[in-house]
Formats: structure tokens, sequence, C-alpha cells
């Protein structure tokens, strides 16, 4: 007579675990906020060096004490927090699994490299509003000279809305790209 062995189930996998939720779930608000607080000053940081890059444009003198450009510009800043958080919130952050950086991935260590993606997003959107600038204000192309919005504040607001959104998209990507 055969007798069956009896079958034991294979044990619940860790995620269900209510410690390592809690672990990741404090993790990811950690990263998160943080993310969030340093995109922030990226962004604000961004707009001085752009105001500089581009001296034919006085963005920051050009939006203040008007209300439609002063919208546009608090527009700008909240698409442009919407992509950070965004980013900082589906980011994958493995916790305790295995990955091409080692058999257990440090989340300091993807938090650092998170940071280092974020502020080589922010150098390359530098970059390329730079080039775009001295394109459209040196060789108008078109007959178009950017230079021409310094003219109209609704116009640097729509201008600064613009590179909100750029960057924003830039440093979404920087969030979401595999570490």
């Amino acid at each position: 007579m055969i007798v069956p062995q009896q079958i034991t189930p294979p044990p619940p996998p860790t995620w269900l675990d209510p410690a390592v939720f809690l672990t990741d779930l404090a993790w990811t608000l950690i990263r998160t906020i943080v993310t969030f607080i340093i995109s922030f000053g990226i962004g604000l940081a961004s707009l001085g060096v752009l105001d500089r890059l581009t001296p034919g444009v006085r963005e920051v003198n050009n939006i203040r004490n008007h209300p439609i450009a002063v919208a546009l510009f608090a527009l700008g800043i909240f698409i442009f927090l919407t992509f950070s958080l965004l980013g900082a919130v589906i980011s994958p952050l493995p916790i305790g699994i295995t990955s091409g950086l080692g058999p257990t991935v440090s989340p300091v260590l993807i938090f650092a490299y998170r940071i280092t993606a974020l502020l080589a997003g922010f150098l390359l959107s530098l970059f390329f509003a730079f080039i775009y600038y001295r394109i459209l204000a040196h060789l108008r192309p078109f007959g178009i000279d950017l230079d021409e919005i310094d003219k109209d504040a609704v116009a640097t607001g729509i201008y600064v809305l613009g590179y909100l959104i750029f960057l924003g998209a830039i440093i979404y990507m920087a969030l979401v790209i595999p570490a």
C-alpha cells in the first residue's frame, strides 16, 4: 500500500510580513519626502541659473508683480513638483532583493543613485536650456528671437512654465530609470 506523504506548503512571501511591509513603506515615505525637498530646491536653483543663462530674458524680474505671470509660474512649479513627486513615489526601491548591484541592495545606496540621477537631470536640463536659448536668441531660425518674450510678463511666465514642465519631465525620467 502506498502512503501519501504530506505536502508542506511553501512559506509565505516576505512582503506579506507586516514588519517588512512597514519597513518598505517607511523607506518609501522617507525617500519621497527627501526627494521632494531636493527636487523643490533643484527647481528653485534652476530658475536662478536659467535667469543667468538667458541674459536677454529676465525671467524672475518680469514675472514679479504681474498676477497672470505669477499664476503661470505657480502652475509651472506645481507641474514640475507633480512630476518630481510621481517619479519619487513610483521609482523602484528594491529592499532585500537581488539585483545587479549585489546580493542585497541597501536602500541608502539606491537613494544615493537616485540623487545622483536627479543632479545629472538638473545639469542636463540647464545644458539643453542653454543650447535652446543660444539657438533661438542668437541664430534666430525662422526670424524668431527668443529675447522678444522679455517684453511681456505673461510671455515670460509662459516661457518659465514651459521650462519647468521640461525640467519636471527630466527629473521624472531621472527618478524612474532603473538603478
